[in-house]
């Protein structure tokens, strides 16, 4: 019993452990995006939001996070921690709910700073894109510089997100 409670001080002792995103929407009744790629989801977010042309560009772009090179931008997110919070990872492979870029696009309130883009919201069904592209393992990087990942998905032709 006593390991139990250590373990849970340890948890919430965490860097980020203490905050959990809220107000999320849930994107459950669109059919789930097979096979999601990072340029698929680049362009989307090029043609759709304003992610890669306003804020997230530049010698200075908003949060430390560059979006404006389809090619470099899905290196700055894949495993990498938030320059706003170093226990916040801005993408894990696999896990959604728990990576900054869902949560800065889906939720009231994400683990770190506000919901993104400012004033106004990315519509549920690219939210869902980007759920489904992080859930799948986040790909679509160059193959000959590979972002190494510990990830294996489990598809068992799901029609619902979990």
């Amino acid at each position: 019993m006593r390991r139990a409670g250590l373990l849970v001080a340890v948890v919430l002792a965490a860097p980020g452990a203490g905050h959990a995103a809220s107000g999320c929407d849930s994107a459950a009744g669109f059919p789930i995006y097979q096979n999601v790629q990072w340029s698929t989801l680049w362009q989307t977010l090029t043609d759709e939001t304003s992610c890669t042309q306003n804020c997230h560009l530049g010698s200075d772009p908003a949060g430390g996070l560059d979006l404006s090179q389809q090619n470099l931008a899905i290196y700055f997110l894949v495993n990498q921690p938030s320059s706003q919070q170093s226990g916040v990872m801005r993408v894990i492979p696999g896990d959604p709910v728990n990576s900054l870029l869902f949560q800065k696009v889906a939720c009231h309130t994400p683990d770190v700073g506000m919901r993104m883009p400012p004033g106004s919201f990315v519509a549920l069904q690219w939210q869902a894109m980007v759920y489904d592209w992080i859930e799948q393992g986040a790909y679509g990087e160059n193959p000959e510089d590979p972002i190494p990942r510990d990830f294996i998905f489990r598809n068992s032709m799901e029609f619902l997100r979990r």
